[in-house]
């Protein structure tokens, strides 16, 4: 009777040990997996032996893609004037995948607190247009250069012209 005890204690011991997780390899988070169905048919001779279950488990797999913020840009041009600085902003099209009056804005926002005293902006896409803003006459070229990648224009400090693609949205003061 006592070696029954002894026996069933340690058989009880090696049960919760094994049971224990401790001892599992932790799961690499990107891996993932999945598996295929599982069939279990009854033994044969049984009146359900014509019956079968099918289990199937499935493991998604998540990824999560950041969120672009609005369009990173740079100052390619910033000259003195008597009231702020004048100053030629390329967007870097890396960055967004469409362009609203929202993006501008933020941009604009940020140009002038990052960069005071603004006067003046201009934010343009392609290096063309920014070639072309200040042209006394510009040629076809440098016209269509800037009809697609001339977006806005900050006048006085405080007012948003949009321009090009972005001509429906008008002109909005900034700050309000």
């Amino acid at each position: 009777m006592r070696f029954r005890r002894v026996l069933l204690v340690g058989l009880a011991t090696v049960l919760i040990a094994s049971c224990s997780g401790d001892e599992e390899p932790a799961e690499d988070p990107l891996t993932s997996t999945s598996a295929a169905p599982v069939t279990t048919l009854a033994e044969s001779g049984t009146e359900s032996a014509q019956q079968s279950t099918t289990t199937s488990t499935t493991t998604t797999t998540s990824t999560t893609v950041p969120e672009l913020g609005y369009p990173q840009y740079s100052i390619i041009s910033r000259e003195e004037a008597d009231n702020g600085d004048i100053v030629v902003v390329l967007l870097d099209t890396e960055t967004y995948e469409s362009l609203s009056d929202l993006d501008i804005l933020n941009v604009m926002s940020d140009l002038v607190e990052q960069y005071a005293p603004v006067v003046e902006a201009h934010i343009v896409e392609t290096q063309a247009a920014a070639d072309a803003l200040f042209v006394e006459e510009p040629t076809e070229d440098q016209q269509s250069a800037l009809a697609i990648g001339y977006v806005a224009r900050l006048e006085e400090g405080f007012r948003i012209v949009y321009l090009g693609p972005l001509e429906d949205s008008g002109v909005q003061i900034l700050g309000s």
